[in-house]
Order: structure tokens, then sequence, then C-alpha cells
């Protein structure tokens, strides 16, 4: 049987979707895929794992990337092609008596994939807005430039809460030294 649940996290949110994969696998529900905004989930029984995101940059070794999760027990679920790289999502069962675990385990890996997904993310999203902006400046006066000027004014606010809130993150972990 399958389940697809419409649900949207932006990328400053990874811990909080990898928070809910791991909810819907206690409730027997396993990640598949993401598609169209949809989280596809498997049922199976009721399981504790451990799900954790990465966004892996488009370098040509991908194989050796996955085998060093593998070898450290990390399953390869899926990724997501985007932005020349790919989110890579991977589970691992959680045994009883063992707590928790990540795949970044020192803050400055952490604190680099947060820059590396700020610095896309924000270029993406400025360069969305900078399109929009001209299509909705060069249009002869319609409704259509009041939905782009919607449009750049809702992606502004979007990828700039991205990048703030991926700031603030790096911050915090700049400063728990």
């Amino acid at each position: 049987m399958e389940k697809k649940v419409l649900k949207f996290f932006t990328v400053d949110n990874m811990e909080k979707e990898a928070a809910y994969l791991n909810e819907m696998a206690q409730q027997g529900w396993f990640f598949k895929e993401y598609k169209r905004f949809r989280y596809h989930f498997e049922k199976g029984e009721p399981a504790k794992y451990n799900y954790a995101i990465d966004y892996k940059e488009t370098t040509g070794d991908e194989e050796e990337y996955k085998t060093l999760f593998a070898d450290a027990g990390w399953e390869n679920v899926y990724k997501y092609p985007i932005l020349q790289g790919n989110w890579m999502y991977f589970r691992k069962p959680v045994t009883p008596g063992e707590t928790d675990e990540a795949i970044f385990t020192d803050k400055e890996s952490l604190v680099h994939l947060f820059q590396k997904i700020r610095k896309r993310w924000s270029l993406f999203g400025g360069l969305i807005s900078l399109f929009l902006l001209l299509f909705a400046v060069f249009l002869p006066y319609n409704s259509l430039q009041i939905f782009y000027a919607i449009l750049i004014i809702i992606l502004v606010v979007l990828y700039g809460k991205m990048f703030i809130n991926l700031t603030r993150k790096i911050n915090n972990l700049n400063s728990n030294t």
C-alpha cells in the first residue's frame, strides 16, 4: 500500500523534514520518493528509523559518497536532483538502547553544508526574482503584472527567510566553539 502526503519544507528546515520522516516510519510509513510536493510512503511494520538529509553537489564522486554512507550503516533511500546537485535522503535503523545518530558529527561539516545551501538557493531565488521582475516591467500593464509582482514578493520573502534562518544556524554553530 502506498500513501502520498502533500507537504512542503523549505531548505532551511532539513531537520524538521527528517523528524517528519522519522515520525512517519514510527507509524509504519516508510519514505520512498518525493514528487510534485508530495512525499510517497510505503506501508510496513512500524519501526524506529533515523532519517538524514544532505545536499551533494554533482562532482562525479557520487558512488564513493554513497559507499561511505553505506559503510557507516546508512541506506540511501532517495535522491532528488536539483540545482546541479542532489538532495540525498538516508536512513538508518535505530536499535534499542541506541541514541539517534546524525550524518554530520562535527560542526564544521554542518556549517559548510548550510553555507553551500545558502549560497546556491539565495542565488537561485535572486535570479528567479530578477527574471520575474523583468517580465513584470516589460509587459504592458495588465493583470499579469500584478500576478508577477505578487509572485516576486512571495519569492523574496521565502528566499529571504531561508537566507536569514541559514545564516542564524551558521552563526549559532560558529558561536558554540
